[in-house]
């Protein structure tokens, strides 16, 4: 019986194991990095990153259908390329969560671009 219960163990061992790191390295427990995290981060590594999009740094190049702006967090700021159209709310002093890696000029290349929804809609006025 005891040896039943020890060999149970050490099937199910690794697999727990790899449940856990599976779950650890899940979207699910870490939706987003801050720019902040993304600048103290050596590797590059593909990333999800959030922040928030700096006043007039909007540009659109018609010519290679590139949107670039800048995002920026409490202490850090990068420059981000977007090749494709920007989302409808996509504006000035928005909250926007992107994904891709780093360039080798140090710009960030996304390749999905979403804007966050603030937790409550205020009426124009």
């Amino acid at each position: 019986m005891k040896l039943k219960i020890f060999i149970g163990v050490i099937i199910l061992l690794p697999v727990i194991a790899h449940v856990a790191f599976a779950f650890a390295a899940s979207p699910v427990t870490g939706y987003y990095v801050t720019i902040d995290e993304f600048a103290a981060r050596t590797a590059n590594t593909p990333a999800r990153v959030g922040g928030q999009v700096v006043p007039g740094s909007i540009r659109w190049d018609n010519a290679t259908h590139t949107l670039r702006f800048q995002a920026a967090s409490d202490n850090a700021k990068i420059d981000v390329a977007y090749r494709a159209p920007a989302p409808d709310a996509f504006r000035d002093g928005v909250t926007v969560i992107f994904e891709g890696a780093r360039a080798a000029d140090g710009s960030f290349v996304a390749t999905s671009l979403m804007v966050k929804c603030p937790h409550q809609y205020l009426p124009a006025g």
